[in-house]
C-alpha cells in the first residue's frame, strides 16, 4: 500500500502482490475475507473517527458481508485493506432518513473518497447507518473506475 500525493488530497494506492496474482479469484477473496475478519472484526469493536464529521464509526461485520457479496473483481477484493483509512478521510455527501424504515435506524449517510487500485483512480462509496447509540459502516465499495475528482474545497 502506498500513499500518493494528489494535488490537495492524499490518495491511497493499492496493488496486488505477486502472491495475490498467483491466487484464483476465489482464493483471493478467501484470503481477504480472513484479513478483514482479523483486522476489522474484533473485541472491543474497531471505531474509526471520521476527520470531517468527527463521528466515531464502528466497523461492523455487516460491512464485511456486503463487501464479500458485491466484490467481483480482483481490485475491489484487495480494496478492503483500505477500509479504515478510507472511512477516516471520507467526505460526507448526504444524510437522509432510512428509506427501508428499518427499526432502530435513525438515518443513513453516504460518504465518498478516492483511491488508486492497480494504478487506476476509483471512487469509493461508504454507507453509514445511525442508531441511537452508535454509527456503523454498512457498505464499502469501489463504485467507479477513473471518475472525475470531486472538489471538496
Amino acid at each position: 500500500m502506498l500513499l500518493a500525493e494528489g494535488g490537495e488530497h492524499k490518495i491511497l494506492e493499492i496493488w496486488e502482490t505477486d502472491d495475490d496474482r498467483a491466487l484464483s479469484i476465489e482464493k483471493l477473496r478467501e484470503k481477504y475475507i480472513e484479513y478483514a475478519r482479523l483486522k476489522f472484526i474484533r473485541t472491543p469493536r474497531l471505531i474509526v473517527e471520521n476527520v470531517h464529521t468527527k463521528w466515531g464509526i464502528e466497523v461492523s461485520s455487516q460491512v464485511i458481508k456486503e463487501w464479500r457479496q458485491k466484490s467481483r473483481t480482483r481490485g475491489r477484493i484487495i480494496a478492503i485493506q483500505l477500509l479504515d483509512a478510507m472511512l477516516e478521510t471520507a467526505v460526507l455527501v448526504r444524510t437522509e432518513g432510512d428509506n427501508k424504515k428499518t427499526r432502530g435506524i435513525e438515518s443513513v449517510s453516504e460518504f465518498e473518497n478516492y483511491c488508486r487500485i492497480e494504478g487506476k483512480l476509483n471512487k469509493i462509496r461508504i454507507i453509514v447507518k445511525k442508531q441511537p447509540s452508535r454509527y456503523f459502516v454498512y457498505y464499502f465499495g469501489a463504485v467507479q473506475n477513473n471518475p472525475p475528482m470531486a472538489d471538496y474545497s
